[in-house]
């Protein structure tokens, strides 16, 4: 036998510890490819609030995953707060609403940024202050919003601290010649008819950064009407400097009156009603303040209009609906309600109502009966203990302290006697009622009601 000589005796031949080496080397470089294709797409930045992270978290740094629970509360909570006004997934509305799940509007914007708009809203817009949601539900909504946004490296940054300097008279101008169309004439945007927001208010001045408009300018908005207007391939050629000028511009708005001081015997205005219906009302109450079943009550119903009295809409404006999402609007002034009122009851209606409502009149009735009866004929429409479309009711809630607090006990018995033309609420009242009630079956429902306030 022949014997095996050193080499073979002492360890692996040299070809051995070739493969072992091609194949250690094809590990690596396969998991490194493995480890490059399912890894997010971060590109590191010496700037930290550039925001270009793919799977981007909106709570930490950005980077961890989303917890699906936090997602699904900020979804609900989008649907039910935003959406009427922001769209359906947040694309927003010309005219109507900006679109916040923009890619570069996201670019930009910072969770605080995001966190202190919900949170504080935009004086002087339909965007109210949020300041009831619970930090779980805030996080929730800016979870949401960033999470539309994988697939997208936006190349978008600014710097929340950088000042820039411009001369606010030259910006005026710049401003009035390419900005105005479209953001108004003193840049309140959709209150004054403008198709772009209000970057002018105090609210939007109060949280964007002169970066945050410097990039704006800049590079636009894609998919949207605002285009860059920087460059030579920009809508308008301008210069950094011009952009310049117009953020000094901006920032002497806020404290600059817009409008000037209305004498009290001024007649209401239908047609500013329109705007500012339109402006702060429309996204819930339908064009026109028709309603939606389900969702808002028609507020320009000609028996509606009969039986609520001036004060009784302006009341319901400034105090809201608790529990609904009627939020208080005490920032709307006087003038600007009655031109709104004036809007609602100038809709040419082919029915007359003539109905009078006696508001210190009060009803006594069998609480515990109205309960049982409230059930047999309220509730499919008003929801359980009368909350409406918060229990997912078709009808209003009417069982709430918002809606009792202002409506009279004559109000509510005028309304289930004549019902609403046009509406799914009938007459309940007589042989031509849909119940065939008495007077005392509604004063014992009113009784009812007046328990739950």
């Amino acid at each position: 036998m022949q014997k095996d000589s050193p080499d073979q005796t002492k360890g692996p031949s040299l070809l051995a510890l070739l493969l072992v080496g091609v194949f250690a080397l094809c590990l690596i470089t396969g998991g490194l490819s493995l480890v490059n294709k399912h890894a997010p797409k971060a590109i590191a930045s010496k700037d930290r609030h550039v925001i270009r992270t793919v799977a981007a978290s909106p709570l930490k740094g950005r980077t961890a995953p989303v917890d699906p629970e936090l997602l699904k509360i900020g979804e609900t909570t989008y649907n039910s707060l935003c959406a009427a006004c922001h769209q359906e997934g947040g694309t927003g509305k010309a005219g109507f609403a900006p679109g916040i799940r923009n890619h570069d509007f996201l670019a930009l914007a910072s969770n605080d940024y995001l966190r202190n708009t919900i949170r504080a809203g935009r004086p002087g817009t339909a965007m109210v202050a949020w300041s009831a949601l619970s930090e779980k539900e805030l996080a929730g909504v800016i979870a949401y919003l960033r999470i539309g946004n994988e697939g997208y490296v936006s190349d978008l940054s600014q710097d929340p601290d950088r000042e820039i300097a411009g001369a606010a008279g030259k910006g005026q101008v710049t401003f009035e010649t390419y900005c105005a169309s479209c953001h108004g004439p003193n840049a309140e945007g959709y209150a004054a008819g403008g198709s772009g927001p209000g970057i002018g208010l105090a609210g939007f001045l109060s949280v964007a950064s002169d970066d945050f408009i410097m990039q704006t300018v800049k590079h636009g908005r894609a998919g949207t009407a605002m285009l860059p207007f920087v460059g030579a391939k920009g809508l308008a050629n301008l210069t950094e400097g011009d952009v310049g000028d117009v953020i000094a511009y901006l920032r002497t708005l806020p404290g600059k009156p817009k409008i000037a001081e209305v004498k009290t015997d001024v007649s209401p205005d239908p047609e500013a009603g329109k705007m500012h219906f339109d402006a702060n009302c429309m996204a819930c109450h339908q064009p026109g303040g028709i309603g939606k079943p389900g969702f808002a009550p028609s507020i320009r119903n000609s028996d509606f209009l009969a039986l609520a009295s001036d004060d009784f809409i302006r009341k319901t404006v400034k105090i809201g609906r608790l529990g609904t999402a009627m939020l208080p609007r005490p920032d709307l002034s006087d003038k600007v309600m009655g031109d709104i009122i004036a809007y609602l009851r100038s809709a040419p209606t082919i029915h007359t109502a003539n109905i009078k409502v006696d508001q210190s009149k009060k009803v006594a009735g069998d609480s515990k009966q109205g309960h049982d009866k409230f059930q047999a004929y309220c509730m499919s429409c008003h929801g359980d203990k009368g909350t409406g479309y918060v229990s997912g009711g078709a009808g209003p809630a009417i069982g709430l302290a918002g809606f009792l607090s202002v409506a009279s006990d004559d109000f509510i018995y005028q309304t289930v006697k004549l019902g609403r033309v046009g509406t799914a609420m009938k007459s309940f009242i007589g042989a031509k009622g849909l119940a065939n009630l008495n007077d005392q079956d509604v004063y014992d429902i009113i009784s009812y009601l007046r328990t739950l306030n």
